[in-house]
């Protein structure tokens, strides 16, 4: 009994070590961004549109979002100059324009990132890759929303995969009613990272079902340190989606 007894123990501490490195995986991103994103933007200032600053909604702004926001605009340029800025097509064409889109999506996959502890450059990054922000996209076999559900999985119960009438009527919207779609994408990738054991192997089951490090880890990965160079340069710069 004795033995049984230890071998259980040790079985639980394992178990509880696999946690915590889980655990400081998902949230080492987020912490390195909020220290660096909170000395650099400032509480009242939200995305830049053209040189100029929306005031903020009443309440302290979350400096990772803002500067999520801030970054995501940049990426969504084509060109830019003192006078212009031109944004990718599917953005420029938005109801109240890319700004106010981006502004949306910042704060919904701040919101989404907060509920399912997960980094906000990381979320954004995987729906750069999927869709390149375009609410519009749709994959090979019926994949939706920025963060591309699955109609047979994910998507399954996200209204936004499953009607194309209220596809329709969200493109009146600036957040294009993309706050299921990244509820139930958030879901998905934190119990990949779960199961999984770590951020790049859940980045591999949430692209292709099983768990384990891909050129799709490597691709978002990627996406998201450029998102935080975005975040942190001074000047506007080109982001072209490839």
């Amino acid at each position: 009994m004795g033995a049984c007894h230890a071998v259980n123990d040790v079985t639980r501490a394992s178990a509880a070590r696999r946690r915590r490195r889980i655990r400081r995986s998902r949230w080492l991103g987020t912490v390195a961004s909020a220290l660096v994103m909170g000395a650099m933007v400032a509480p009242e200032a939200v995305i830049a549109q053209g040189g100029q600053s929306e005031a903020a909604e009443p309440g302290p702004a979350d400096p990772a979002v803002v500067a999520l926001g801030r970054a995501l605009d940049r990426r969504m340029t084509v060109w830019a100059t003192d006078r212009r800025v031109v944004y990718v097509s599917h953005c420029r064409h938005a109801r109240g324009g890319c700004p106010e889109r981006v502004a949306s999506f910042a704060r919904l996959i701040g919101e989404a990132a907060q509920r399912h502890h997960l980094d906000p450059f990381l979320l954004a990054a995987v729906a750069v890759r999927e869709s390149g922000m375009d609410p519009t996209a749709q994959g090979g076999v019926g994949e939706r929303g920025i963060v591309q559900l699955h109609p047979r999985g994910s998507g399954a119960r996200v209204r936004y995969v499953r009607s194309e009438a209220y596809r329709r009527s969200c493109s009146r919207r600036p957040d294009a009613c993309q706050a299921e779609v990244l509820e139930a994408g958030a879901s998905l990738l934190s119990r990949s990272i779960d199961r999984c054991g770590g951020v790049r192997e859940g980045l591999g089951a949430y692209n292709r079902g099983v768990c384990g490090p891909t050129s799709y880890a490597d691709r978002v990965m990627s996406e998201r340190q450029r998102l935080l160079r975005l975040a942190k340069t001074d000047a506007r710069t080109v982001a072209d989606i490839d």
